[in-house]
């Protein structure tokens, strides 16, 4: 596996090249967080709002435009169709598990992802200027680190919706309830922070603010450092549980594995 991985980053990275006109739809359909960030942004102009001001609301939803692209996943995709036309099939007489091959798909179009996402980027660095500013580096370690978990419990979710196909033939229905839920609970459309307490209380204990919020709030050093280490404990938790309940589902699918449309 580990001889073969380089050899299937350059696959997906030709890939990625390949159906570039895709991968710039994938990229612009992500960008909810420009749409939130002017919308905050004319709410925060009469004064600060929980503590955010203007310049912290913008600073929060840049970060989280990135981070949303670095972590992102499309493999629920990629099973549904494989798992309904039969394509499936040939992958799971290979030496190599076929969740390596996607892993590999997903992880080489990044840099693809950020030649789109530079253009937009300098745009808002040059309406917000004030956004360069200079983080602490233990910040921007711990949040390369709790990006990395984002990224592993965002993809693991996926396998797991992915592979319900294996009982339903089509499972896209099922994840399109969880995106929604994950919308509203990871920080992707409104800071955490601004939340009801009850209602911040309540994502405190569901795996949402893993995927998204943590990253961007270490990166943004919105978050002390003793408080820091207990949100990324939280992610490695959420990462062990969804690995778990990825690869439980995924056995549990493939030995009904019917390869219907082979």
């Amino acid at each position: 596996m580990f001889r073969a991985f380089p050899t299937l980053l350059r696959i997906g990275l030709a890939e990625a090249v390949a159906y570039r006109a895709e991968l710039v739809i994938w990229v612009l359909t992500a960008t909810a967080p420009l749409i939130s960030m002017f919308i905050w942004d004319r709410v925060a102009e009469e004064g600060p709002l929980g503590g955010w001001g203007q310049g912290e609301m913008a600073r929060y939803f840049l970060l989280a435009l990135i981070v949303r692209h670095i972590t992102s996943a499309w493999v629920v995709w990629e099973l549904n169709e494989n798992i309904r036309t039969g394509s499936l099939s040939p992958m799971l007489l290979r030496p190599m598990h076929p969740l390596v091959f996607f892993v590999a798909q997903n992880l080489s179009a990044m840099p693809l992802r950020a030649v789109i996402l530079a253009p937009l980027i300098v745009g808002i660095l040059w309406w917000r200027p004030e956004l360069l500013w200079t983080p602490e580096p233990w910040t921007i370690a711990l949040g390369l680190v709790s990006a990395v978990f984002a990224w592993a419990i965002a993809f693991a979710a996926q396998v797991i919706f992915g592979s319900l196909a294996f009982f339903s033939q089509q499972s896209l229905g099922l994840f399109n309830v969880y995106f929604g839920l994950w919308s509203l609970g990871s920080g992707y459309l409104f800071p955490l922070e601004l939340a009801p307490e009850w209602l911040r209380q309540v994502l405190l204990w569901l795996p949402f603010r893993a995927t998204l919020a943590t990253p961007v709030e270490l990166l943004a050093g919105l978050v002390a450092w003793e408080d820091a280490l207990g949100l990324v404990a939280a992610q490695v938790v959420w990462a062990v549980v969804f690995v778990g309940l990825a690869a439980m589902t995924w056995n549990l699918g493939v030995k009904r594995h019917e390869a219907v449309g082979a």
